[in-house]
C-alpha cells in the first residue's frame, strides 16, 4: 500500500492559515496517485515519527532534514489527519497538529522554560496548534442531506392536514365518549372535505361518484364506499356497528392515510435523493434508518396508529423504493 508523504512544513503552514479563516473545505479530495475525486469516509489522527516529545531545549539541537545547520525548523508537524482513496487504497495525510516557532521578546535574561530554546543568542518557543479536518467526511454530507429531506417530508405531510384525523382516531381508541358511530360520522366528514379540496374537475353529483374518480387504489375506494353504506344504515335504520364494521373502519383509516402519505412523498423522489451530493457519499443504512424513524414518529404521534406501526412504515419505505439493499 503506497503512502503519500505529509505536506511539507511551508505548505502545512499555508494550509493552517487558510483553515483558520475559511473553516472546513467542502470539496472532494483528488487522489495524487489515480486522480480519483472522492468524499472521504473518515479521517483518523496519528502521530508522526518526528514528533517532539520532550521540552525542545532538552534535545540537543534536534535535527530535521529540512532544518538549516541543525537548528530547530521554523515549524514542525507532530500529528496528521489520515484517510484513504477508495479507488486505489492510496494513504493520504494532512497536517493535524503544528508547532510554530515564535520569537520571545524579553529584555532580561532568565533560564529557559518548558518549550523554550535558544538559537544565535535569541530565545524561541514552540506553540502547538490543532488543525481541523481538511475536508468534510461523508458523515457531514449524510447528516446535511437527511436533515434537508426531513424538513421537506414534514412540509408535505403538514400540507395534508392530517393531525385532526389522528386526534379523532386517538379519541376513538382511547376515549369511551367517542364511540364507533361518532368516529364513522366524523371520519367520513373529513374524507368528503378532503375530496372537495381536490377540486375534481368533472360533473359528479354524489360523494360516491367523486370517490370513484379519486386517484387512490380501488380497494381503498371500496372500503370507503362500504363505510358510507354503513353510515346510511346507522342513521336511517338505527343500525349499531358490529365488530366487523369496526375492523373495516380501522383498516380504512390506516390504508387511506398510508396512501395519502405515499402520494405526497412520491413527489419528493426520495429514492434518488443521494445524487444531490454524491452517490458514494450516502450511507444507505443511515439514510434508511433516519427516514424510518421519522415516519414511525409521525405515524405514532400524529396519526396515533399503534397497531403494526413497523409494518406500516416498512411497507411505505418499500413502496418508495427506499431499502437497505
Amino acid at each position: 500500500m503506497r503512502i503519500l508523504s505529509l505536506i511539507i512544513v511551508s505548505q502545512a503552514l499555508k494550509e493552517f492559515k487558510m483553515l483558520q479563516t475559511n473553516g472546513m473545505k467542502k470539496k472532494k479530495i483528488k487522489c495524487p496517485l489515480c486522480s480519483a475525486k472522492f468524499i472521504p469516509r473518515f479521517f483518523h489522527r496519528e502521530k508522526l515519527k518526528f514528533e517532539v516529545s520532550a521540552p525542545v531545549h532538552i534535545i540537543n539541537k534536534f535535527k530535521f532534514k529540512s532544518s538549516n545547520g541543525g537548528f530547530q525548523p521554523p515549524n514542525i508537524v507532530s500529528r496528521s489527519w489520515v484517510t484513504i482513496c477508495p479507488e486505489c487504497n492510496y494513504i493520504i495525510k494532512f497536517a493535524a497538529e503544528m508547532g510554530k516557532k515564535d520569537f520571545i521578546n524579553q529584555g532580561s535574561k532568565s533560564f529557559l522554560h518548558f518549550r523554550e530554546f535558544s538559537e544565535d543568542g535569541k530565545r524561541y518557543e514552540y506553540k502547538f496548534y490543532n488543525l481541523e479536518k481538511p475536508y468534510k467526511e461523508a458523515h457531514y454530507y449524510n447528516t446535511d442531506l437527511v436533515e434537508d429531506l426531513k424538513k421537506r417530508i414534514l412540509k408535505v405531510l403538514d400540507d395534508l392536514e392530517l393531525p385532526d384525523w389522528g386526534y379523532l382516531y386517538k379519541m376513538w381508541k382511547g376515549d369511551a365518549q367517542i364511540d364507533s358511530f361518532k368516529f364513522l360520522i366524523r371520519f367520513l366528514s373529513y374524507i368528503e372535505k378532503f375530496i372537495a379540496s381536490l377540486k375534481i374537475a368533472i360533473d359528479l353529483d354524489t360523494v360516491i361518484e367523486k370517490i370513484g374518480a379519486w386517484y387512490i387504489p380501488d380497494e381503498v375506494k371500496e372500503k370507503i364506499i362500504s363505510l358510507i353504506r354503513i353510515r346510511e344504515k346507522a342513521v336511517g335504520k338505527y343500525y349499531d356497528l358490529n365488530e366487523k364494521d369496526e375492523e373495516l373502519l380501522q383498516n380504512t383509516y390506516i390504508e387511506l392515510t398510508m396512501e395519502l402519505i405515499f402520494q405526497e412523498m412520491t413527489s419528493l423522489h426520495l429514492e434518488t435523493a443521494n445524487i444531490k451530493e454524491d452517490p458514494q457519499a450516502l450511507d444507505k443504512e443511515f439514510y434508511y434508518l433516519e427516514l424510518k424513524e421519522l415516519l414511525q414518529n409521525y405515524v405514532k404521534n400524529t396519526l396515533h396508529i399503534n397497531e403494526e406501526t413497523s409494518h406500516f412504515v416498512i411497507t411505505m419505505l418499500n413502496r418508495l423504493n427506499i431499502t437497505l439493499g
